[in-house]
C-alpha cells in the first residue's frame, strides 16, 4: 500500500508544501495521516494534522480529539482542532445532519493557512458513493464518484481499500479510534456499507478499481461537456442571453442551465428545476417568470434569463471607473473617489473605503457592477468563498445583495462596497497604490 500512496503522492504534491491532513482519529485518516509523516521528507512537504469534533457524541467526541492530539504531540506533528454544534447549524439552517457536518467541517479546514488539505476517501468510499448516486437517479457527474483533486482537497487514498487500509495500520503498529456509529444501519451509506457492497465485491472482486477507472472516464467526458455548455452562457449585464440557450442541442442546454442553478442551488438542483427554465426560455411571454426554492425566482426580461432573491429589484448598470477621478452611479446615489499614490499611507481600509495594490490590478478595467453568479472572493489563508455565502454570513438582507457593488478588473472580484477587499490585492504599505472612497451624494 505504502507504494501505492507515494506514487499517487507525488502526483498531488509539489516540494514546499504545507498540507493539512484531515484526522477524525478513525482507520482512514489515521493511515492517512501516517503516511504523510512517513513521506514528509521524501516529498519535501511539510504536514500538520486537523482534527474536527461535530459536537454530537458528547464524551467518545471529546475522547476521539483527544486521542488525535496525543498521537500528534508525541511525533512533533503540528495539531489544529475546531469544534461546532452540528445539531443546531442543522436545524437553524434547515439542513441534514450531514449536510451540515460536512459545510462546518470543510469551512474549517479551508480556514487553516495551507497549500493542500489531504482527506482520507478511500477505494470503497468511491464504490459506495458511485452506488449512493446510483440510487438516487443521478447523472453523469454523480457516476464520476469521489474526485481524486477538488481545488486545494486532495485524496492520497483514493486508490486503496478498506481492508489494505487496515492491514498496513496492524503492520505500521499505529492505533486508531472506532466510532460506533459506523456499525448502525441507520443512515443508507451503512446499510450499503454491511448488506450490498460485500455482494458486489463477491460478484467482481476488482469493482472498486474499475469504478475509479471509470471515475476518471466520465470525469474527463463531464468536463468537455461543462466547456462547451459554458459557451452558452452569454452574460449581457443583467442576465444569461436567451437566443444561444435556445437554439441549442437539448442535452447542452439543460447542462448550460444546470450550470446557472449551481451557483444558487449548489445541492439542490433537480431536474424539475432545469425543466422550469427550459420551459421559460422557449416561452414566448417576455416576462414569464418560474419559481425556485429557497426563495429564488428565474425570470424572463425579453432577451434575458435572470436568477433572483424574491423581492430583489433590478439595481443599477455596469460602470467603468475613472482612474484616477470621480465616478458617478445615480441609481444609487453615489460617488467614487479613484485616487493613485506613490506614497502610501494607511487610509484604514473600511467597508466603503479600499487600499488595493497598482500592481495586482488591471487599473483600466475597474468597474463597478451587481454581482453575478459564480462570483468569488478571495479571503485571508489564500482560498476563496463564493460571494453568495459571504453575504449570507455577513447577514446581508437578501433585497440588500443585489445592490452591492462589486469591484472588478474583468471577472475577477477585487472588493465589494460594505464587506471589503479580497486579501491578494489589499495593499501592504509597499509599490503604487490606489486608493478608492466611495460616497452617498446628497
Amino acid at each position: 500500500m505504502k507504494a501505492e500512496v507515494l506514487a499517487r503522492c507525488r502526483g498531488l504534491f509539489s516540494a514546499g508544501d504545507r498540507v493539512i491532513a484531515a484526522v477524525s482519529g478513525g482507520a482512514d485518516s489515521m493511515a492517512l495521516l501516517w503516511c504523510l509523516h512517513s513521506f514528509r521528507d521524501e516529498l519535501g512537504i511539510s504536514v500538520s494534522a486537523a482534527h474536527f469534533n461535530h459536537g454530537l457524541r458528547g464524551a467518545e467526541a471529546d475522547a476521539d480529539e483527544a486521542f488525535v492530539r496525543s498521537f500528534c504531540n508525541d511525533r512533533n506533528i503540528p495539531f489544529f482542532a475546531g469544534r461546532a454544534d452540528v445539531a443546531a447549524a442543522a436545524k437553524e439552517n434547515g439542513q441534514t445532519l450531514e449536510e451540515a457536518a460536512r459545510e462546518l467541517r470543510y469551512a474549517f479546514l479551508l480556514s487553516i493557512d495551507c497549500d493542500k488539505i489531504a482527506t482520507a476517501h478511500n477505494a470503497d468510499d468511491n464504490a459506495e458513493t458511485v452506488l449512493l448516486h446510483l440510487l438516487r437517479g443521478s447523472g453523469l457527474r454523480g457516476l464520476c464518484g469521489i474526485p481524486p483533486v477538488r481545488g486545494k482537497i486532495v485524496r492520497p487514498l483514493l486508490s486503496v481499500s478498506r481492508d489494505e487500509i487496515l492491514q498496513f495500520l496492524k503492520d505500521e503498529g499505529v492505533s486508531w479510534r472506532e466510532d460506533r456509529t459506523n456499525a448502525a444501519d441507520d443512515c443508507l451509506r451503512n446499510r450499503l456499507r454491511h448488506h450490498v457492497m460485500p455482494l458486489l465485491y463477491g460478484e467482481a472482486p476488482d469493482l472498486r478499481k474499475k469504478l475509479l477507472r471509470q471515475g476518471d472516464l466520465l470525469r474527463g467526458e463531464d468536463e468537455l461537456l461543462d466547456r462547451l455548455a459554458r459557451e452558452l452562457l452569454v452574460f449581457d449585464g443583467e442576465g444569461y442571453r436567451i437566443v444561444p440557450l435556445r437554439e441549442a442541442d437539448n442535452a447542452l442546454q439543460k447542462r448550460a442551465l444546470r450550470l446557472i442553478l449551481r451557483d444558487y442551488l449548489p445541492q439542490n438542483v433537480a431536474q424539475t428545476h432545469i425543466a422550469a427554465l427550459q420551459k421559460l426560455i422557449r416561452a414566448n411571454d417576455p416576462s414569464a417568470e418560474a419559481a425556485l426554492p429557497d426563495g429564488l425566482t428565474a425570470r424572463r426580461r425579453y432577451d434575458s434569463l435572470m436568477i433572483v432573491e424574491d423581492g430583489a429589484i433590478p439595481t443599477f448598470p455596469e460602470t467603468a471607473l475613472s482612474v484616477p477621478g470621480v465616478t458617478r452611479i445615480p441609481a444609487l446615489g453615489l460617488r467614487v473617489t479613484c485616487t493613485v499614490t506613490e506614497n502610501f499611507q494607511d487610509p484604514g481600509n473600511t467597508a466603503f473605503q479600499f487600499a488595493v495594490k497598482c500592481d495586482m490590478i488591471a487599473t483600466g478595467a475597474l468597474k463597478l457592477r451587481p454581482r453575478r453568479p459564480g462570483d468569488r472572493m478571495k479571503m485571508d489563508g489564500g482560498y476563496t468563498k463564493p460571494l453568495k455565502k459571504l453575504l449570507i454570513e455577513r447577514k446581508i438582507p437578501r433585497d440588500k445583495r443585489e445592490q452591492l457593488p462589486v469591484l472588478t478588473d474583468g471577472e475577477r472580484v477585487i472588493a465589494v462596497l460594505g464587506l471589503g477587499v479580497s486579501a491578494d490585492c489589499r495593499a501592504d504599505g509597499t509599490g503604487r497604490t490606489l486608493i478608492i472612497t466611495t460616497e452617498t451624494e446628497g
